[in-house]
């Protein structure tokens, strides 16, 4: 049975969900988070610790991502390991990536 009244707590909960995409887009100024590039129409978040890990949806655990960077990182478990390997590696992109995570 539906609790809500004409789908208001539907809404509401879409335009959370929404807010809190936002909200971590806008933290990275909707570029990749590993290879600094500009997100595009069709920006994803990135589980950095994977969810076929164990990662949670938590917002210590998501990070902005473009498309590319996400498919080839997939379920890495080890986001340093595996971004230390890649060419657009950077030390401060590493550390912005700690901290964002860190709190």
């Amino acid at each position: 049975m539906d609790h809500t009244i004409d789908g208001t707590e539907l809404v509401s909960k879409r335009r959370s969900k929404v807010r809190f995409r936002e909200f971590i887009l806008l933290a990275f100024g909707y570029c990749c988070a590993y290879c600094a590039e500009p997100l595009g129409r069709n920006p994803t978040l990135d589980h950095v610790h994977p969810k076929a890990k164990g990662g949670l949806t938590t917002r210590d655990n998501l990070i902005a991502c473009c498309f590319n960077c996400n498919g080839r990182k997939g379920a890495t478990a080890d986001w340093k390991k595996w971004y230390r390997r890649q060419q657009f590696w950077s030390e401060g992109r590493e550390m912005t990536i700690e901290e964002w995570l860190e709190h």
